[in-house]
């Protein structure tokens, strides 16, 4: 798994915000986003903010997901 950053809200429309790490290459569109455990969080539907301080926009696959503020998400490299 590739590490992409931490949680930082909920948006007023239910949706994960997360605040990407400095990265080479943002993950894909449409990309399944996993807590540390394995267990998948929702889908990446949009990247936001600023080239040097991108956030990312999750939605969550169900309503009961919850997330610790700072938790550390990650996606599925593919090899």
């Amino acid at each position: 798994m590739k590490k992409i950053g931490h949680f930082s809200h909920r948006s007023a429309s239910g949706r994960f915000i997360i605040k990407i790490h400095n990265q080479v290459k943002p993950p894909k569109l449409g990309s399944k986003v996993l807590t540390s455990d394995g267990s998948v969080v929702g889908l990446l539907i949009d990247v936001i903010g600023p080239v040097r301080n991108p956030y990312a926009v999750i939605k969550p696959l169900n309503s009961n997901v919850v997330l610790e503020p700072l938790e550390e998400l990650y996606v599925r490299c593919s090899i």
